[in-house]
């Protein structure tokens, strides 16, 4: 092969490949760094602001990875994690599940992480009721989780691609948000991983 051939190989090759991807470092799955999404209000793009995995702590063993989306035309300031948060935008998580778990586990992940940030669950109660009816399986390795929010749309929850249910009310949008930035996250070092890319 003649060394102009071997450049239009290169060529095309670049040319059918993504310019970036955000990596989990440790795991090292691969998210798209941006995502096209239709809102009520149009087309839109949502932006990583980071990626992390959660391990149990004293066995090192991998539980999920997981991405945040924001909007990309969000501006989260200097404190990011409260701007995600309280963020009433569109937004994504994405949870990959790396090994399988009773569903009693994961809900109670939620439940008590929740319980820690907010004394007063009255303004979503019931939408918290609902949101752990979805999850009536134990959790199996390789699962798929997507929270998306969307304003006017609310907050679809899809697992394996099929949606579980839309909660509309916002309160319990920042509620779940809280698992991973709120006051009390569920583990601080996956938080500061989720806003990695929010400072470049």
């Amino acid at each position: 092969m003649t060394r102009a051939s071997i450049m239009i190989v290169l060529l095309g090759l670049l040319a059918t490949t993504p310019a970036t991807a955000l990596v989990e470092p440790k795991s090292g799955t691969e998210y798209p760094d941006q995502i096209p999404i239709e809102t009520p209000a149009g087309p839109a793009t949502l932006v990583a602001t980071g990626a992390g995995l959660r391990e149990k702590t004293m066995m090192k063993v991998d539980i999920y990875t997981i991405v945040s989306y924001v909007d990309g035309a969000a501006d989260l300031g200097a404190d990011p994690v409260a701007a995600i948060l309280a963020l009433d935008a569109p937004k994504r998580l994405q949870m990959d599940l790396r090994r399988s778990f009773g569903r009693d586990k994961l809900v109670d992940t939620f439940v008590k992480t929740i319980a820690a940030n907010f004394d007063d669950q009255t303004p979503f109660a019931d939408d918290l009721a609902s949101f752990l009816a979805y999850f009536d399986q134990d959790a199996q390795d390789g699962d798929v989780l997507v929270f998306d929010y969307v304003p006017q749309t609310g907050l679809t929850t899809s697992l394996n691609g099929e949606v579980k249910g839309v909660i509309q009310n916002v309160a319990f949008v920042g509620a779940l948000w809280s698992v991973w930035f709120g006051k009390r996250p569920a583990d601080d070092h996956l938080t500061r991983a989720l806003v990695s890319q929010t400072a470049r």
